[in-house]
């Protein structure tokens, strides 16, 4: 059977491992990060994606946890609230949520029972040659300084939106190009839960298009978000310098002073060691293959967080990939061919963002009468209760072949 390598073991990759296990490909999946040190904050789970992992086992097991949040609400400067739309109705707050890390124990635990998947943490590829036939690719393990060297028959890169395995597969010109930004930022961290947090999300937004946002996670842990939607090199400079303390540093001196309950926030962020900080970008390729190689997730087509489809097109893709590599074993490039056939209309489909590439500018007002005006619509929006009446965006459903 082909050997395959899948470059990350995030919920894309442990998703592809768990169906090419099913169907006794062996599979070594690598991830750069330690075992048990995933981050991120909260995710859904739904249609197409849901379908999926009901069919891997794993419905129930995701639903006992589920963070039980019960929609959004919006609030002022004093915590007054002023509109709250519920879980499943309004787009917002979804019926299955849960944390990143949870999602992906529980699929990363699902493709290990297999024997022929093996996961490797600590490692990451140093280098990629294809010859006509095998992928020839370099590991290094951490605090190893001799590299090893295996043959494959495919290598799938699921490294994430700024992958560096992405870089060695693609031309020069596709790889500078892809990363596209949308001129906006967010820290993702957890802070010590209080019971206001929970069961409601809250938001709460100010000029300058700030908004900080609080989630409910656990009893003891709340997962918090605070945004800037526009273009600040200050915050450009301090992702691209990946120095945390850095990163901290300027988002709390942005936030400083705001009101409702952003000292607490900012004081839980400073303390957490879970902090995720990212300009929010989205990845756009007129192909997400090279020969053997192949990329899949966000690596490939990273929505981003403001689409809320990340989740659905990283489980979806995994599927569409092994169904395609399971059907056509002895052509990986015309498996991919067909994958990406397959799966570029959907991600056409729930790649843009919502209301025309707007939405973080119109639910980040930059002026104090802007955010006026966004809490009056939201107010009525929740008072005659339109949400009812609006579909949810990204809700439909992919025919899923057998597999």
């Amino acid at each position: 059977m082909p050997r395959v390598i899948v470059v990350g073991a995030g919920i894309a990759g442990s998703v592809l491992a768990y169906w090419l296990g099913k169907h006794d490909f062996q599979v070594v999946v690598i991830e750069r990060s330690p075992p048990g040190n995933e981050s991120g904050q909260v995710i859904d789970v739904e249609g197409s994606a849901e379908e999926i992992v009901k069919r891997m086992g794993l419905l129930e097991q995701i639903q006992s946890r589920v963070t039980h949040e019960a929609g959004i609400r919006f609030v002022d400067e004093s915590g007054r609230e002023f509109g709250r739309f519920p879980a499943g109705n309004s787009g917002i707050s979804k019926e299955i949520e849960i944390m990143r890390p949870a999602l992906a124990d529980i699929l990363l635990a699902a493709a290990d029972s297999f024997p022929n998947v093996d996961f490797r943490n600590n490692r990451t590829v140093q280098s990629i040659h294809q010859t006509d036939s095998k992928v020839l690719v370099e590991i290094q393990e951490r605090g190893n300084e001799i590299l090893s060297k295996e043959k494959f028959d495919i290598l799938v890169a699921c490294d994430g939106l700024r992958s560096p395995t992405r870089d060695m597969i693609l031309p020069k010109s596709q790889r500078e190009s892809c990363v596209k930004s949308i001129n906006a930022f967010a820290a993702f961290f957890s802070i010590p839960a209080e019971p206001r947090d929970r069961p409601w999300a809250t938001a709460y937004t100010r000029p300058g298009r700030r908004c900080a946002f609080l989630k409910p996670q656990t009893e003891k842990e709340s997962s918090a978000y605070l945004t800037v939607a526009k273009h600040d090199q200050r915050l450009r400079n301090a992702r691209e310098s990946r120095d945390v303390k850095l990163q901290k540093g300027i988002v709390a001196e942005i936030f400083e002073g705001q009101g409702w309950e952003v000292e607490r926030i900012i004081k839980g962020m400073m303390e957490t060691r879970n902090f995720y900080f990212e300009e929010i970008s989205q990845v756009k390729l007129e192909k997400w293959s090279q020969g053997r190689c192949v990329l899949l997730g966000d690596t490939a087509y990273c929505p981003s967080p403001l689409t809320g489809q990340g989740t659905k097109l990283a489980i979806l893709g995994a599927y569409i990939l092994a169904a395609k590599l399971v059907k056509d074993i002895d052509n990986p490039e015309e498996a991919f061919e067909q994958y990406d056939k397959d799966m570029r209309p959907y991600v056409n489909k729930l790649q843009p963002i919502p209301l025309g590439g707007y939405l973080p500018k119109l639910l980040n007002p930059d002026t104090a009468w802007g955010v006026w005006i966004l809490r009056t619509i939201v107010s009525w929006l929740s008072w005659f209760k339109v949400w009812k009446y609006v579909p949810i965006p990204g809700n439909e459903s992919y025919t899923l072949p057998e597999l």
